[in-house]
């Protein structure tokens, strides 16, 4: 492994791969590295000599991205969003939006039309690293192929959405010298769930499932849940305890689907995180 992927260990003995947590951070770095090359690739890419640099990279993500404004109603319901659903146990920072993007990505809506009748669609959060983004955009979001380690899937290989920001931004890996981190907002279309209290690793989903839906101890209230005019739900409400029948092992809501065309990205969210001293 470390043959194939050099490390800088310095004087000292590289470190011996024998547990599931250090399996799970190399393969997380993997996953960054295969989402680097993407970008690196796009970047690479020969255009016309005469064409702007920049927008024959644009032109790489497959995708019409345009800039929200900051006084529509759209703006006001992210900002809402973000501000009720920030969990009282992620409070070492704070969330500022500080521009929200149109996403549309070629193709996405006509693979994302058969799942649109299905009931129960949402508008939730993904977060991943910056450089994550090119690979994102480009080729939108993408399950583990069959080979990768099951290590760190807690409902199994899927696509994992949330609808607390936080839990998403925790995964955006900013820090207070590298504050701004981006959020995807996506349509997904969730049809009836299999709900789960504690992991299960799930290769397959009951006859009749659409999606995963880890309940968590903590939601955004569903009595003050925003229904757009095409249906789409918007669990922006203020974070309220849930009544279960018994204890959930998950403090919060995951959302899981098997397949890649139940997902279409909407917005991109650029965050401010204003870490705390």
């Amino acid at each position: 492994f470390y043959t194939l992927v050099p490390h800088s260990f310095g004087v000292r003995e590289p470190t011996i791969l024998d547990n599931e947590e250090l399996i799970k951070s190399k393969c997380q770095m993997l996953d960054s590295l295969i989402e680097m090359e993407i970008a690196y690739s796009l970047l690479n890419v020969k255009s016309d000599s005469t064409k702007n640099p920049i927008d024959a990279h644009y032109e790489q993500l497959n995708a019409d991205i345009d800039v929200l404004d900051k006084d529509s109603e759209e703006f006001k319901m992210i900002e809402t969003y973000t501000k009720n659903t920030h969990a009282e146990t992620h409070r070492q920072y704070e969330l500022v939006v500080e521009d929200v993007f149109v996403v549309k990505r070629q193709g996405e809506e006509k693979r994302f039309k058969p799942f649109k009748k299905l009931e129960n669609r949402r508008l939730l959060w993904h977060g991943s690293r910056t450089t994550n983004y090119a690979g994102i955009i480009s080729q939108g979001l993408r399950i583990a192929p069959p080979e990768a380690p099951v290590t760190g899937y807690m409902f199994g290989k899927g696509i994992y959405f949330a609808d607390m920001v936080s839990k998403s931004a925790n995964y955006c890996c900013t820090n207070s010298q590298n504050p701004t981190g981006l959020l995807l907002l996506c349509e997904v279309a969730l049809g009836k769930m299999y709900e789960r209290l504690h992991a299960d690793y799930i290769e397959k989903l009951p006859k009749g499932k659409h999606s995963c839906f880890g309940r968590g101890q903590t939601q955004p209230d569903p009595e003050k849940k925003l229904v757009l005019p095409d249906g789409l739900e918007v669990p922006l409400g203020p974070a309220v305890s849930v009544e279960l029948p018994e204890k959930s092992s998950l403090l919060y809501n995951e959302f899981i689907v098997y397949d890649v065309g139940q997902v279409k990205a909407k917005y991109l969210v650029r965050m401010n995180f204003k870490y705390k001293n």
